[in-house]
């Protein structure tokens, strides 16, 4: 099970589109969107050898997205009726609220190898498809346009997305272990609401140092990792989804440990280094840090 919490999204946007009051869209002074997001979200993960080496992987996220909006920066010359305009363009946008609901569930066959490459090596590889249980929305540039309510995030592509992933590890020294990872999710399909997803890879390096020689540690790992991520452009009816693609790094500081159970723990904060999004994206968050909680049984 991994428990994540992240702070401070930031999606604010340039904006000179109000709503009058009979609901048409109109020309307003410049402004902006103070547009922020807090994600919280809990994956559960369960792992099933049905025979060595193969095994069943599935997860089901479960997501709860806190939406603050507000409006900045406005021309001191615009008038109550443009105040108005610009708020009710906010509202139908992206109000204040909080939205929540489960992700796409993932199902993968799973293989792996222990002693991989030299003892205490392994490496899992595994492939499979997502399958739509997260909620989609209906096409919301078509809706903006015409000054009716919309919401640009979805919990799901509503389509079966394949993925393919691995994980490699190995020791390091005495008590280090070096691990990297790779993931993959390549929507194929348009969903029967006329959306084709991003693809999505992601992946990363990590180092796991037992901390004993340090202090009274000695069942404790601190744990450092470099992430990085990258996500396409999604589609809405064949038109590039201007608020989709992104590429990031992150830096990831940690520990990790096992209690009396053998129930493994990882606590770790996750910053952001650097990211880069394409020049006419206008809504795509930017992250903030995130911390998260791993826990295997």
């Amino acid at each position: 099970m991994s428990i994540s919490r992240g702070f401070d999204f930031d999606g604010s946007h340039f904006e000179n589109k109000g709503i009058d009051a009979d609901g048409n869209v109109i020309n307003v002074p410049d402004h902006y969107h103070e547009v922020s997001l807090d994600i919280f979200r809990v994956v559960f993960q369960v792992d099933y050898t049905f025979e060595e080496p193969w095994a069943i992987r599935t997860r089901l996220p479960i997501e709860q997205r806190s939406r603050f909006a507000e409006i900045n920066s406005v021309d001191p010359l615009a008038t109550a009726e443009e105040l108005e305009a610009m708020e009710r363009n906010l509202q139908i946008h992206h109000p204040t609220e909080i939205l929540s609901g489960f992700g796409d569930m993932e199902l993968l066959l799973s293989w792996h190898a222990h002693d991989f490459g030299t003892e205490g090596g392994s490496l899992a590889i595994a492939t499979g498809s997502t399958l739509p249980t997260g909620r989609t929305e209906e096409n919301p540039y078509a809706l903006g346009e015409v000054g009716e309510r919309h919401e640009h995030i979805q919990f799901g592509t509503g389509t079966f997305d394949p993925l393919i992933e691995f994980n490699y590890g190995r020791p390091v020294g005495d008590d280090g272990i070096f691990s990297l990872f790779g993931q993959g999710r390549f929507p194929i399909a348009e969903s029967d609401k006329g959306f084709k997803g991003s693809a999505l890879v992601q992946g990363g390096v990590g180092y796991i140092k037992g901390l004993g020689e340090f202090g009274p540690w000695d069942d404790v790992n601190g744990v450092l990792g470099l992430f990085y991520q990258n996500q396409g452009r999604a589609k809405w009816d064949g038109v590039v989804d201007l608020n989709t693609g992104f590429e990031s790094y992150s830096l990831q500081l940690g520990f990790s440990w096992w209690d009396e159970s053998m129930t493994s723990w990882n606590l770790s904060l996750v910053l952001p280094i650097k990211i880069e999004t394409p020049d006419e994206s206008r809504d795509t968050y930017d992250p903030g840090p995130l911390i998260n909680l791993a826990i295997g049984f």
